[in-house]
């Protein structure tokens, strides 16, 4: 099993749950069966991509964490320069004031999936920094306020309808983030997570699969009445979307915790390719007419984006791998 299983072969699998958040497979099969795969179950995926992030890159010495930064960096550069015809094309540039530009190429990240590099490489220095300044307990205290100040400007937003003076401090802070789902308030918790797992001994599984099952059907009740009081602004960030991950992260560390550099620069381009596949898609259906098939038929236009993504992904991987090859002989 290790030699198959690894960190990024959970990091490869969950892209896949991403790319269902900005698809909806189900929607036009059950509407509920789509709401609680995508907009709950899914939610594990980026909080994954976080922990294997902490427990690998924290708390290293800083020149680690600054190559790490500039590679990240270097990565969402492109990424901007890849949808920046995007932009242009839907007319968004134009709708923004040199502060809006400011926020979202520093914040909010400048197309919907983009937001994750920012906010990973500003959830990396807070993080980093608590650790080395403070102890272990105290920064607990502040990842979970800080957790807690973004639940309730997410899925719990409307609990604040009746605290004016509460209202007030989240509209400061959506005038600078599009969401409390950031670099500030979700991401930090979620690295802290991935870190604590470093020189754990082990627990028992079956013990971790009960935790693991009941945390899940806590998160599914509390999305239900979430959902029937109306009560998200967002909803990325749930109270029982930190006891899942512990739970399915302290099984899969405790099963394998090697790593596979293949799948996870596959996990990372299906990742940041996936809206182009989806625009093509739909470009391409538009003009074959074919878009019943392959773009209003959700569960199909789900399996088309996974496997040309997969597939481009692979591609453009084997090219790298040609032009290094050719460099080096």
């Amino acid at each position: 099993m290790k030699k198959i299983l690894n960190l990024d072969t959970f990091r490869f699998m969950v892209a896949f749950l991403i790319v269902a958040i900005h698809v909806y497979p189900f929607v036009t099969i059950n509407s509920e069966l789509d709401y609680y795969f995508t907009h709950v179950f899914c939610r594990i995926g980026v909080p994954l991509f976080l922990m294997i992030t902490g427990y690998f890159i924290l708390p290293k010495d800083i020149d680690t964490l600054k190559k790490y930064t500039i590679k990240i960096i270097k990565i969402y550069l492109l990424c901007m320069l890849i949808y920046l015809p995007i932009n242009i094309y839907a007319q968004q540039l134009q709708s923004w004031s040199i502060l809006d530009l400011i926020k979202n190429i520093f914040l909010n990240g400048t197309f919907y999936h983009l937001w994750y590099f920012p906010a990973l490489i500003l959830g990396l220095w807070v993080t980093y920094f608590l650790i080395k300044h403070l102890n272990k307990k105290l920064v607990w205290v502040i990842v979970v306020i800080l957790y807690i100040i973004g639940l309730l400007g997410d899925s719990y937003y409307g609990t604040l309808v009746c605290i004016p003076s509460v209202l007030k401090f989240y509209n400061i802070i959506f005038q600078v983030f599009d969401y409390t789902r950031n670099g500030l308030f979700y991401v930090p918790i979620f690295l802290m997570l991935g870190y604590s797992f470093k020189g754990r001994e082990k627990s028992n599984n079956k013990l971790l699969i009960v935790g693991l099952i009941i945390s899940f059907i806590f998160m599914f009740l509390e999305s239900y009445f979430l959902r029937l009081y109306d009560l998200q602004r967002h909803d990325s960030m749930y109270l029982f979307l930190v006891p899942v991950m512990y739970y399915l992260f302290s099984l899969i560390i405790y099963n394998t915790n090697s790593s596979n550099k293949k799948l996870r620069s596959l996990a990372t381009i299906i990742y940041i390719i996936h809206p182009l596949v989806i625009i093509g898609i739909r470009f391409i259906g538009g003009i074959l007419n074919i878009e019943d098939i392959i773009v209003y038929n959700n569960l199909i236009h789900y399996i088309l984006v996974c496997l040309i993504s997969l597939m481009c992904s692979y591609l453009f991987i084997k090219i790298l791998e040609l032009i290094k090859s050719k460099k080096s002989s």
